[in-house]
């Protein structure tokens, strides 16, 4: 008994977390998470979780768990990254925010650019720090990064 509360745990957690388009999927996601079983198992769970199917904004099918006698699919990966991406200025120092893991990434192309305008970055997971040239226009670098990173408005 145990073992299939914590089984139907983890389908809640995969479900909630991410697109599952099928059983197949769901079953590969179960045994990457140490939880493998048939689909004949998976099949009575999803139903004992009353999880459906629904449509999301792209037209896909994809599992949900109920809420409220609504099913709300997981988000995409493209909305929940979607608000992460963001640029400040204070004084000579420009932030970059970036979903998780970005960081390193972004930062390597921003040191590409070779502008006179940005001395140089440093990148954590998230969140990068870029110097400007004493003369560097905000303006001019908003708009030399946002050619980059194209989810910078």
């Amino acid at each position: 008994m145990q073992d299939k509360k914590a089984r139907q745990q983890v389908i809640r957690m995969i479900i909630s977390s991410q697109h599952v388009e099928s059983q197949e999927e769901l079953a590969i996601e179960m045994d990457k998470a140490g939880f493998p079983c048939g689909q004949a198992t998976l099949s009575r769970d999803l139903k004992q979780l009353r999880i459906s199917k629904v449509r999301t904004r792209g037209g896909h099918a994809v599992y949900a768990l109920p809420k409220d006698g609504q099913f709300v699919p997981a988000p995409s990966r493209q909305e929940i990254n979607q608000g992460r991406w963001g640029v400040q200025f204070s004084g000579q120092m420009m932030v970059i925010h970036t979903p998780p893991s970005y960081a390193s990434m972004v930062a390597s192309e921003v040191d590409a650019l070779k502008s006179p305008l940005l001395l140089g970055s440093v990148a954590g997971d998230d969140t990068i720090f870029v110097v400007l040239a004493e003369d560097a226009d905000r303006e001019e670098v908003a708009l030399i990064i946002s050619k980059i990173i194209r989810q910078i408005r």
